[in-house]
């Protein structure tokens, strides 16, 4: 059995109620859906150090689980409870498969502008009076090197860097300020989640004002986070069909392949189908929405 990058009780709020202990898993890649023992999803063998899966199970899940259990039983916070939202929130964003990969894919053009930069020194040492051109020509001969090697082969401290799934102090704050309403979906079209369960548009990132993060709780249950202010922090809404298939098309749209369902649903495969899904703001006026 491997490590699990999606927590196995955070997807138990997602199982197929007449098969406990199983969820419905739809791939992206095959269009197929099956049911599935959540202990056997969403995880991948040494994904983690032991010592990093032992925090996440102490430290980060079981402070959090009690926390959604609550506000998918329709009670509110406290400030405590919603700091150990937050940073469990904070944490799913970065234990993922695709923050690797996207942290991964960067890695070129990270190392391309720091090789850029010390060029623009050794530059402008050879301007001044007294540079030794043979110092410059063989340290620009050993950034090349330097270049090569580390573009073939990364430093391990940078790849370990990528694979700790710890958010920063900034991104667990902006998450706690947010103002977070919780969205209840009576059907018929439910939550669904993803093994990306943390979706925010990439553009806006979450420290403007048009940024929104959108994180599924359970079926019935999601959590929307925005800096639009409500009387309450965090309050309690029925969704409308439309905000539930809003939210739900953005969970698909950033799934790396893993959709999870407490039911086989054939509107997941047609919208993994369409090459852009079309994704819309969610507008606040006075507990009423807009897309």
């Amino acid at each position: 059995m491997g490590h699990h990058f999606v927590p196995q009780r955070y997807l138990r709020n997602f199982e197929d109620p007449n098969h406990p202990g199983s969820v419905w898993v739809h791939d992206r890649r095959t269009g197929s859906a099956q049911l599935a023992s959540i202990a056997k999803v969403a995880q991948s063998r040494n994904f983690y150090s032991l010592s990093t899966e032992t925090i996440l199970a102490k430290a980060v899940e079981r402070p959090a689980n009690p926390v959604i259990r609550k506000l998918t039983s329709h009670k509110s916070v406290n400030l405590s409870e919603r700091f150990q939202l937050a940073y469990y929130i904070g944490v799913m964003m970065k234990r993922i498969p695709a923050h690797r990969r996207r942290s991964s894919e960067l890695l070129p053009e990270v190392l391309a502008d720091v090789v850029k930069n010390i060029r623009s020194q050794l530059h402008a040492l050879a301007q001044e009076e007294g540079a030794d051109p043979e110092i410059l020509s063989r340290r620009g001969l050993e950034l090349e090197a330097a270049e090569q090697k580390y573009r073939a082969h990364p430093p391990p401290e940078v790849l370990e860097r990528i694979r700790e799934p710890w958010p920063s102090e900034a991104m667990v704050e902006l998450l706690f300020r947010m103002t977070w309403r919780i969205l209840v979906s009576a059907g018929p079209t439910y939550f669904l989640t993803t093994d990306n369960p943390a979706f925010f548009f990439r553009g806006f990132g979450m420290a403007r004002k048009e940024s929104e993060l959108s994180f599924p709780l359970s079926t019935h249950y999601a959590l929307h986070g925005s800096w639009q202010q409500a009387d309450e922090n965090p309050v309690f809404i029925r969704a409308e069909q439309a905000l539930v298939k809003e939210m739900n098309r953005r969970m698909v749209s950033e799934a790396e392949r893993l959709v999870f369902y407490y039911q086989p649903a054939a509107w997941i495969s047609k919208l993994f189908k369409k090459a852009d899904l079309s994704l819309n703001k969610i507008e606040w006026h006075k507990g009423y929405f807009s897309i």
